[in-house]
C-alpha cells in the first residue's frame, strides 16, 4: 500500500538502493555511472525490477552504466527485455571476470538480439533446475519409504 514509512524503518537493502536511484535519475544526461553490486540485500523480485530501472535510465536519460553484479535475477530480466526488444544487445555489453593462475582474466560474453548468451562460463550461476529435480527425487524416495 502507500503508507508512509521512515527510511530508518525499512530494510537495509532499500536504504542501500535509495542512493542508487537518486544517482540514476539526477546525474546529468550523458554521464557514466559505476555501480558495485547495487542488488545486495535486495529481494530477488526487486533485483529483477532494478534491471528495468537501469534499462529506463540508459534508454531515457542517455546515461551509460557500468555495473558489477552477481545477480542472476538482474541478468535474467535483462536477457528477457532483450527478447522483448526493450533493449538491444548493442546497448548491454557483458563481461565475465575469473581468476586463472592468480591472474584476473576478463572475457566478453556473446549475447544475441534475443538475449541468449552463447559462451556461458562454466558454473556461472547455480543450477536451480537441478536442485529442484534432486529435491523432487528425494521427496519421492521418502514418500516411497513411508508408504
Amino acid at each position: 500500500n502507500s503508507s508512509e514509512v521512515l527510511i530508518t524503518d525499512v530494510g537495509f537493502g532499500v536504504s542501500q538502493l535509495l542512493p542508487v536511484l537518486v544517482l540514476c535519475y539526477y546525474v546529468p544526461e550523458n554521464s557514466t555511472i559505476i555501480l558495485e553490486q547495487p542488488e545486495i540485500h535486495l529481494h530477488p523480485k526487486v533485483q529483477s525490477d532494478l534491471a528495468d530501472v537501469l534499462i529506463d535510465v540508459v534508454k531515457n536519460r542517455n546515461v551509460q552504466i557500468i555495473l558489477e553484479s552477481h545477480s542472476e535475477h538482474l541478468l535474467l530480466r535483462l536477457m528477457r527485455r532483450m527478447a522483448e526488444e526493450q533493449i538491444s544487445a548493442d546497448d548491454a555489453l557483458l563481461y565475465f571476470c575469473q581468476i586463472n593462475d592468480g591472474t584476473s582474466e576478463i572475457e566478453r560474453l556473446n549475447m544475441d538480439a534475443y538475449g541468449n548468451i552463447s559462451n556461458w562460463p562454466q558454473d556461472f550461476f547455480g543450477d536451480s533446475t537441478g536442485e529442484l529435480v534432486e529435491k523432487t527425487k528425494a521427496e519421492m524416495q521418502r514418500r516411497k519409504v513411508i508408504e
